[in-house]
């Protein structure tokens, strides 16, 4: 069935509405064990910062390669459901290969690149499975969904950031790889959504072709992303080990980032209600705001307790801006490529631009400093976010449905 089955299947959606909570919360527990400490475990293997940069560089592109592959195949052949417990296997099993790969910037860069890859497509196919879940009347409702991953995230990070703390790095990609297939195997249970292959191929392009078609705004809205996403992808590697380099440690990593988390559920909780009053384009443009208070805040800490305390911030940031962007994306492209849609946005904000993004990072954090990297992202991020503002003004308007 495709994701337009699913809300007419599920109008009221009580055992899906559980079900996509908890598979939220068990994606929020998966990136808990590795996202915030992958950067620390690259250093603890010898690599400087620069080679880290370059590293996240290479993964980030071949997230932008793999990602409309993988969204194709969702919106034409194999359906959300499929195509995310693939790609989630696949991550796991690559996981797994970066275990004995050592110190070599060369085997590391590889596998790392190709559990990108494999893991490319995940974040936004379980949203595009989520507002099919919700269907169209309560797709403003997506954050009350979000938020669930959050929580899972806030008390995973500190536990995982602890347990690091006390034993060191090496459980990282282990306790990854493992979540990695507990997450398959519940993401498994939910329908199998079929595709639309007929309207699919209208574009020689496939799905990407039709979703830029369809949505003339969607390429200056993306472009505006993009540009945003290398400003703060420049920095967002870099965070922890300003945290290390100011005498903190793996604890003080983890438990930054469940603060951050913990912040960003009421925002999540209360996106409907903002984007009913303030229009969901303005709760991005207020979240971008914020994240740049957060940059120039990183720029000026001097200790571990302030680098923590801005970090912690970031939570606000993306409370605003993740739930807007999802919504504001499912609006501005058909339905029947909402896969590719989302997949899309990822891309813009969080794979495009984190191709050059750590690695002018890396090179200005040695080269020239933390400060100095901190606060030219700042002033890039705020020019960027005023393009996307611009092309969502069609799309982007307060909501006037009704309370769900």
């Amino acid at each position: 069935m495709s994701a337009e089955t699913i809300e007419g299947r599920m109008p009221g959606g009580e055992p899906l509405d559980h079900d996509i909570r908890r598979l939220f919360v068990l994606g929020g527990v998966t990136t808990a064990t590795i996202l915030p400490f992958f950067s620390p475990l690259l250093q603890s293997r010898g690599l400087t910062p620069d080679r880290i940069g370059l590293i996240l560089s290479a993964q980030a592109l071949a997230a932008v390669v793999a990602t409309p592959l993988w969204s194709h195949e969702a919106d034409t052949r194999w359906g959300t459901t499929r195509t995310l417990v693939a790609s989630t296997f696949a991550t796991s099993l690559c996981a797994g290969l970066l275990m004995p790969a050592g110190a070599s910037l060369w085997v590391i860069g590889a596998v790392a690149a190709l559990m990108a890859a494999a893991g490319a497509p995940g974040t936004a196919l379980a949203d595009a499975l989520a507002l099919g879940v919700l269907g169209r009347d309560r797709a403003s409702d997506y954050g009350r969904i979000r938020r669930f991953a959050s929580g899972g995230w806030a008390v995973a990070v500190v536990l995982f950031g602890a347990l690091y703390q006390r034993v060191g790095l090496w459980p990282v990609l282990p306790l990854y790889a493992g979540t990695l297939i507990v997450y398959a195997a519940f993401a498994s249970r939910f329908p199998t959504t079929e595709a639309e292959p007929a309207r699919s191929r209208t574009s020689r392009l496939g799905s990407i072709g039709a979703a830029f078609r369809e949505s003339p705004s969607l390429l200056p809205f993306l472009v505006g992303l993009l540009v945003l996403s290398a400003a703060t992808s420049s920095t967002d590697g870099f965070v922890p080990l300003r945290m290390l380099g100011v005498g903190g440690g793996p604890f003080l990593i983890g438990l930054a980032a469940g603060l951050s988390a913990v912040i960003e559920i009421p925002f999540f909780t209360a996106g409907a209600s903002m984007g009913r009053r303030l229009g969901m384009r303005n709760l991005f443009l207020a979240g971008v705001a914020v994240s740049i208070v957060t940059l120039l805040g990183y720029a000026v800490a001097r200790t571990p307790a302030e680098v923590a305390a801005f970090r912690s911030l970031a939570g606000v940031a993306f409370g605003l801006k993740y739930g807007a962007l999802v919504v504001l994306t499912d609006r501005l492209v058909p339905h029947h490529v909402r896969n590719t849609g989302q997949a899309l946005m990822q891309t813009a904000s969080w794979g495009l631009g984190p191709v050059v993004g750590p690695a002018i990072g890396g090179f200005v954090y040695v080269r020239i400093g933390p400060p100095a990297l901190f606060a030219g992202a700042a002033v890039v991020a705020a020019a960027a976010a005023v393009l996307s503002w611009w092309a969502l003004r069609d799309v982007g308007g307060p909501d006037r449905s009704p309370d769900l």
